[in-house]
């Protein structure tokens, strides 16, 4: 019986796919449209996250901490007030290598989708999250947002 080599993918090869998926929508539909449907998707991934879970914001951000941190698409999530950090992120080190700056692209706009839907679905609140900047360094990418 002969063994088959599973092929595994890590984060960096999801978020390259995710990318290249991104790219290919953004042909057919311009970039305003892809940001929309990806932001849109994360959204709706966050709504089924937060769903049964009531209570503030500190328990919407706790799941979306867990959620980026399980996933590894990120190294850390620091959360205060209406603010994140956002250390060692795996999106943002793909966008660089194809020489795209961080917090513009579909990729980030379904995280920020992400952390809409779960606040809305915990809380009852609609926020809307913002990027705010990103820093390059030799560990990686560190991404400020807000809402």
């Amino acid at each position: 019986m002969e063994t088959k080599k599973q092929c595994a993918m890590d984060t960096h090869d999801l978020v390259t796919l995710l990318a290249d998926l991104a790219e290919q929508i953004e042909m057919l539909i311009g970039k305003k449209g892809t940001i929309s449907v990806f932001r849109y998707a994360g959204k709706q991934m966050g709504k089924r996250l937060g769903t049964g879970q009531q209570g503030d914001a500190e328990i919407a951000r706790s799941i979306v901490a867990k959620f980026f941190q399980d996933k590894e698409f990120m190294d850390g999530v620091a959360l205060q007030d209406n603010h994140a950090e956002l250390q060692g992120c795996r999106i943002g080190l793909v966008l660089k290598e194809r020489g795209i700056q961080a917090g513009s692209h579909a990729l980030c706009n379904f995280g920020f989708g992400l952390i809409d839907g779960v606040t809305e679905a915990v809380t009852g609140h609609k926020i809307i999250t913002l990027h705010v900047s990103s820093e390059y360094h030799e560990e990686g990418v560190t991404c400020h947002e807000t809402w």
